[in-house]
């Protein structure tokens, strides 16, 4: 039995955006402040820690406690509906609805998530192309801000006992690899955000490619899901 563990955001999905919008929509109604994500890069972080660095950087070390981040995260599930199905640059990434089809019928393998991304907010993000049906558990970031630790939370999620070699997490980004890599598991990078297929294998990923249209071959047999 293999586990595939997928992150969400440049991996499985492009939304054109619609987070950032949402968050900046969030903290423009909750803190009066515009475009609250300028400077904040949130590739491969999770959506609390995101907000965390926004309160810490546009408000001060004090208000970046749990209870200001909750009514944030609540007002951008809120603004995300709408960024999401508005968005004119969401579209799913290359190859990816076929190796998740592929893979689901398979009886040796298991489909999750393992993403920064609350899992409220994840599921949104999935429902436009009609994923979530592909993805019954998950690691995310509200499980906990740590990467590591959601990644483990997501193969504990699956209820099979799992030999790490078998695991392996996908993200588009060194901070996917590295969470992989602590929680002990197989990583796989996917250049289909903004980092290459050589900056990923030089991040540490055990294998590296191009997209799930180019790569599936490579991936496939790399996996040993043949």
């Amino acid at each position: 039995m293999k586990l595939l563990l997928f992150d969400l955001d440049q991996t499985l999905v492009s939304t054109g955006g619609a987070g950032l919008r949402a968050l900046d929509r969030a903290c423009q109604k909750l803190l009066q402040i515009e475009k609250a994500m300028d400077g904040i890069s949130p590739h491969g972080k999770t959506d609390p820690a995101i907000v965390r660095e926004i309160l810490r950087i546009r408000v001060g070390n004090t208000a970046a406690t749990n209870g200001h981040i909750e009514p944030i995260l609540e007002s951008y599930l809120f603004f995300l509906r709408d960024e999401v199905q508005q968005s004119p640059g969401y579209r799913v990434l290359p190859g990816i609805l076929q190796i998740l089809q592929e893979m689901s019928e398979r009886e040796d393998v298991l489909l999750g998530l393992a993403t920064g991304n609350i899992e409220l907010g994840a599921r949104v993000k999935l429902q436009r192309a009609d994923l979530n049906r592909f993805f019954p558990f998950g690691g995310f970031g509200s499980d906990s801000e740590d990467r590591a630790e959601l990644v483990r939370r997501g193969v504990e999620k699956s209820g099979v006992v799992m030999d790490p070699a078998d695991v392996f997490v996908i993200g588009d980004t060194p901070l996917d690899i590295d969470a992989g890599r602590q929680a002990g598991f197989n990583t796989v990078g996917v250049a289909t955000g903004t980092y290459s297929v050589d900056q990923l294998i030089a991040s540490g990923a055990t294998i590296a490619i191009a997209d799930f249209e180019q790569g599936r071959d490579h991936f496939l047999s790399s996996t040993f899901i043949e």
